[in-house]
């Protein structure tokens, strides 16, 4: 078997994070939400489409401390 292009060799299993991201648009068109880890139930708000990314790292940081 060969592998495909911009696919990832394994060297063992892998490990997944689910989240689910809540996101709503106030009237001035500003987005906030939760993300939530499923895992965990931890859930932790956001303001702004670029905090979504920044919070995931925070949760998945507090695996590895």
């Amino acid at each position: 078997m060969t592998e495909r292009q911009g696919e990832r060799k394994s060297n063992g299993p892998a490990e997944f994070a689910t989240f689910i991201v809540r996101v709503s648009r106030d009237s001035v068109g500003s987005m906030s939400g939760v993300v939530e880890w499923v895992r965990t139930g931890e859930k932790i708000r956001f303001h702004g489409l670029a905090a979504i990314s920044e919070v995931i790292a925070r949760m998945l940081r507090q695996v590895r401390s």
